[in-house]
């Protein structure tokens, strides 16, 4: 009987990965049957396979005649698929972003030690849900941003605070995201974390002299396109943003400006402060540092001005974080709640892809409220300076 429940419980352990298969499964087997596979095939990928074709043959200048937001110095990631045929250059990052998202998951091991068990069941929840099935189909690199933040993480603990600097400059892969971490540095006065950041910044930017200052004209024409882009073209179900909350809930008025910038900016200006407030408070504990870094990330998301579904692969750091650490939370009830927010997450994201395309965008309020009480459980935990000093022997 021993045998027979231990059989059921590794099973209903392993279940949420029919997802996964069922996922893969389908896609695959759909473009293999396809009458037109490349046409199939041809999604995020290939605008990163163009460019280093494009680079590789000289042709610079047509890297940014579409709308993008990557900088300059991220063309150079592109270069290795220039050089091979097309099919391999989608299968190489297939598998970059599968080896990324498994890097990831094995540094938050190092980074926040606790019961393998624990870890396990977070990763296959990680390996179930719709950001990572998505970045793989469409080959995109939440997987490796993901490993940027869980290695800035691991450094962080590590007191390698330069290196955690110079981790952190990678994140400018994305500048969207990237921005949210140097303020809490500097409310933590982490002063060799942001040099390190300035460091990895600049070199960087020196990356990019070799392609011509011309491309960063470029850059900026085809970020305003960009922008453009995501408000009038973009269907807002994509987004995980608290922007794209308000504007699904403001209907027609919102393509005017008129009811999404105030209560979008309110929210912002709240989710800001308390994250700001629990980094004043906290951040010389070092027991709450996973925690305040995974309340960055969930900052970056929501407050952002556009993050895509995908990236929603970031939430694996903080997800790994409150699931690990539960026995460091006050509050039984912001710890359940933060799951429910999370479970909302799971299956609104799913429902995007299989359900209904259109309504309200769900998942920017849901990680906002997981970000409120993350926040309020750290601030009800005593200061330093206020916690009792032990009794003499």
């Amino acid at each position: 009987m021993d045998r027979r429940r231990g059989i059921a419980r590794a099973l209903l352990r392993l279940a949420p990965l029919t997802v996964t298969g069922f996922m893969q499964i389908s896609w695959f087997g759909n473009l293999a049957l396809a009458t037109d596979p490349h046409a199939n095939a041809r999604r995020d990928w290939y605008r990163f396979y163009q460019t280093g074709r494009q680079l590789l043959a000289g042709d610079l200048t047509a890297i940014y005649r579409m709308a993008s937001d990557s900088p300059p110095y991220c063309i150079y990631l592109a270069a290795p698929l220039g050089v091979l045929p097309e099919w391999y250059a989608y299968a190489l990052c297939v598998l970059v972003e599968v080896a990324a998202v498994g890097g990831a998951l094995a540094v938050l091991r190092a980074a926040v030690p606790g019961r393998g068990a624990d870890h396990t069941n977070a990763a296959i929840a990680v390996l179930a849900s719709m950001p990572f099935n998505t970045a793989i189909v469409i080959g995109q690199i939440s997987g490796v941003l993901s490993l940027i933040l869980a290695a800035s993480l691991w450094a962080w603990r590590r007191r390698r605070p330069v290196t955690t600097g110079l981790l952190l400059s990678l994140l400018f892969i994305k500048p969207n995201l990237a921005i949210f971490f140097p303020p809490v540095c500097l409310l933590a006065r982490q002063w060799r974390v942001l040099a390190g950041i300035g460091v990895g910044s600049a070199l960087l930017l020196l990356a990019s002299l070799p392609l011509g200052l011309e491309r960063w004209h470029e850059y900026a024409f085809a970020t305003h396109s960009y922008v453009n882009l995501l408000q009038n073209a973009v269907p807002m179900w994509k987004q995980l943003t608290l922007y794209a909350f308000w504007y699904t809930v403001s209907g027609a008025l919102a393509s005017q400006g008129v009811s999404v910038t105030a209560p979008w900016l309110a929210s912002v200006a709240l989710l800001g402060a308390v994250t700001m407030a629990a980094w004043w408070r906290r951040s010389d504990s070092e027991t709450a540092l996973p925690r305040l870094f995974g309340l960055t990330v969930l900052l970056a998301i929501s407050a952002n001005l556009y993050v895509y579904f995908y990236d929603g692969l970031l939430l694996l750091v903080p997800g790994v974080v409150w699931w690990v650490m539960r026995d460091e939370y006050r509050s039984l009830w912001c710890h359940g709640l933060i799951g429910a927010c999370l479970l909302g997450i799971f299956v609104v994201g799913y429902l995007g892809i299989f359900v209904t395309q259109e309504g309200i965008s769900w998942a920017g309020p849901l990680i906002a409220i997981w970000l409120l009480c993350e926040a309020v459980d750290l601030l009800a935990a005593p200061s330093p300076a206020a916690a009792p000093a032990p009794h003499p022997a």
